[in-house]
């Protein structure tokens, strides 16, 4: 996915700062997207052994990055999305579990009463 930014001032006339456009995006993609970042963080978290680190840091290398470096961004920048979009969400009263919610083991009486 690519994102065209326009340059300083472009956009605007007699601007001499770009200013970040702000676009309208269905709750439903910010709640995926917080959640999934959100899950992401933690998997990165939990891995105290270094694996996850070593593979996101080949993945990176092989697009042509500096390994250290951009994993170091990828994985701060993974956990900054996952609170700012949580954050915008529960400012809204909006939860950002719902994708995971429907993989989510309901106890056995639940399912049967065919209840979530």
């Amino acid at each position: 996915m690519s994102i065209a930014i326009p340059a300083a001032g472009q956009d605007e006339p007699g601007a001499g700062a770009w200013q970040e456009p702000e676009i309208s995006v269905p709750v439903s993609v910010i709640g995926d997207a917080a959640e999934l970042a959100a899950l992401v963080a933690e998997l990165i978290d939990a891995g105290r052994d270094g694996v996850i680190r070593t593979r996101i840091e080949a993945l990176l290398e092989a697009k042509g990055a500096e390994p250290g470096p951009a994993a170091d961004w990828m994985i701060t920048s993974v956990r900054r999305l996952a609170r700012e979009a949580g954050s915008v969400l529960s400012r809204e009263g909006i939860s950002c579990d719902q994708g995971l919610a429907r993989y989510w083991r309901l106890p056995a009486t639940r399912r049967r009463e065919g209840r979530p």
